[in-house]
């Protein structure tokens, strides 16, 4: 085992998100109503029990929580009734940030995929009409150091599991908390951070977002049961979306740190290049709900 650990960062902010859904619907405009992030510091090489960002967000497009959605985070209606809405809720992280001297480039948030940033995160901010926080365009996938791992042990990916619980038998690491609650994902989601960087694995950011990608200029069938499908939702969405991810190779943080990897405009929402997947939407047998909430569509 190395005596430091192998990352730029002096520490891992591990977030995780909760949204708000419904069953088996894939174009319901979800909200962020549970915000959460643990801190690993890379230099001590400990997650910090003492500090921590977790707070439950109030939605205004869909304010009740669907049976579906109460049932799988287990947050109820009131907490949500009781809680600040995104805008407050994003001011008090940043806060937090200042509180304890996390500063920007020396800091990395750390995500289970890419869902958290690419596609909630994203959303929210487009429905806040806001501009997209420089915090927030690159992160550590993590689902891509764990299949690495796995690669490495000559193993397959288990099916019919949560990522959760597939990281947790490969790691064998206990997952002690509470299914899609989002602070007891991300308390899991440190330890096994921790894993992989006490194995001597050298972590850095390996996903952003861009403008443009080649293949969201190439036109594909959408599938008619996309809004039950989750792969087939991600494929609608990526072309949706202004932004999409992409896999980064070698980041360099002092060069590539909150620009777009397209236009390399530190401002780029996307939304400047026009996109309009015209090819998508008139396969589309009805509106997309998620796209004309969010403006990216004409009812």
């Amino acid at each position: 085992m190395s005596s430091e650990y192998r990352c730029h960062f002096d520490n891992l902010l591990i977030l995780d998100f909760e949204g708000t859904c419904e069953k088996d619907d894939h174009d319901y405009p979800s909200e962020i109503i549970q915000f959460s992030v643990c801190v690993l510091n890379t230099r001590d090489k400990i997650i910090r029990e003492d500090v921590s960002f977790n707070k439950y967000v109030r939605p205004v497009i869909n304010p009740k929580l669907t049976d579906f959605c109460a049932e799988l985070t287990g947050i109820d209606q009131d907490t949500i009734d009781n809680a600040r809405t995104f805008p407050e809720v994003y001011n008090q992280f940043c806060a937090w940030l200042k509180e304890h001297d996390f500063q920007e480039k020396r800091f990395a948030i750390v995500c289970d995929s890419r869902q958290d940033m690419w596609r909630l995160a994203q959303y929210q901010f487009l429905l806040n009409k806001q501009p997209f926080p420089t915090i927030f365009r690159q992160w550590v996938n993590l689902s891509l150091y764990y299949r690495q791992d796995l690669r490495m042990a000559q193993q397959q990916d288990a099916v019919h599991q949560s990522l959760i619980e597939r990281m947790s038998a490969f790691y064998n690491i206990p997952n002690e908390g509470q299914a899609h609650n989002a602070m007891d994902d991300c308390s899991f989601l440190a330890k096994v951070t921790k894993r992989i960087l006490d194995n001597g694995t050298f972590v850095n950011i390996n996903e952003s977002l861009k403008c443009i990608a080649g293949s969201r200029n190439v036109p594909f069938n959408v599938d008619p049961g996309w809004k039950s499908n989750f792969a087939s939702s991600c494929k609608v969405l990526e072309a949706i979306l202004p932004l999409v991810s992409f896999r980064m190779r070698d980041y360099n943080y002092e060069v590539n740190y909150g620009k777009c990897h397209y236009c390399f405009s530190p401002e780029c929402t996307g939304l400047e290049h026009k996109q309009y997947p015209n090819y998508v939407y008139e396969q589309l047998k009805e509106p997309s709900v998620f796209a004309v909430t969010a403006g990216l569509m004409k009812e």
